[in-house]
């Protein structure tokens, strides 16, 4: 039960970083000047990239759990 209350946490909060790292987009698309924008954007960048490992690693535990069963 924990478990995926774990699993639901952290899957909003990949949606949530997902929302927060397009709004980071706006400061260069509106030339706002700024050190702290592209930091911001930096860190938009690493989190998208630990996003997508976990998403490729959920699909493929998924995709060998199918496997498995299938055998």
């Amino acid at each position: 039960m924990a478990d995926e209350e774990n699993k639901r946490l952290g899957m909003a909060l990949e949606d949530l970083f997902i929302l927060l790292s397009v709004f980071a987009l706006w400061p260069g698309i509106l030339g706002w000047e700024g050190a702290h924008w592209q930091y911001v954007q930096y860190a938009a960048v690493v989190g998208l990239v630990w996003i997508l490992v976990r998403r490729v690693n959920r699909y493929r535990t998924r995709s060998e759990d199918s496997d498995s069963i299938l055998d």
